[in-house]
């Protein structure tokens, strides 16, 4: 939702099975803009978010990443089903434009992110690709712990042209599914 001075807020909304009732409608945002790109519901009913933001006051509970690495940042943030909680959110990105575009959750909570980074800094762990592959931008994908604590793995994943993550799925084993 765009307001006054043409900055953006993601926003999250629970609509009843129905369709007749709005359970939950929030803003989550800073000053900057801010995009929810994608969304998945873990099996206790909380919404898992990602998306960018360009906010260096973004609402942060329990950050992986406490400090905005600039130029915009994917962000990933979980919502009690009730929508009166933030049970975690936290900035993931490195020194240039990062951007989460997907989202899927296992049948234990952990979330795995797809989207692209343009940083040659991206926080990696475990990586299956180490090095940034090229051209402006390379995919990323991330698994990051049902409570939000701990990043399992971070990789990039492209080669010297233009490589973006647009969507993800996950499999009963926990295999990662990709697509851009």
């Amino acid at each position: 939702s765009c307001g006054g001075g043409g900055y953006c807020d993601a926003f999250i909304a629970k609509i009843s099975a129905s369709g007749t009732e709005l359970i939950y409608s929030t803003y989550l945002g800073g000053s900057g803009g801010d995009w929810a790109n994608g969304i998945a519901v873990d099996s206790q009913g909380n919404a898992c978010v990602a998306g960018v933001t360009k906010s260096f006051n973004f609402p942060l509970k329990n950050p992986l990443q406490a400090s905005y690495g600039g130029g915009g940042d994917a962000f990933i943030a979980k919502i009690s089903a009730s929508g009166t909680e933030l049970i975690y959110s936290t900035y993931l990105g490195g020194s240039s434009e990062d951007w989460a575009n997907g989202i899927a959750v296992d049948s234990q909570g952990n979330a795995y992110v797809a989207g692209y980074t343009c940083s040659p800094d991206f926080p990696l762990k475990n990586p299956l690709q180490a090095n940034f592959g090229g051209g402006y931008y390379d995919a990323f994908i991330a698994k990051i712990s049902a409570s939000g604590t701990e990043l399992i793995y971070s990789t990039y994943l492209g080669g010297p042209g233009l490589d973006r993550a647009n969507g993800i799925a996950v499999d009963s084993q926990g295999n990662a599914y990709v697509a851009g």
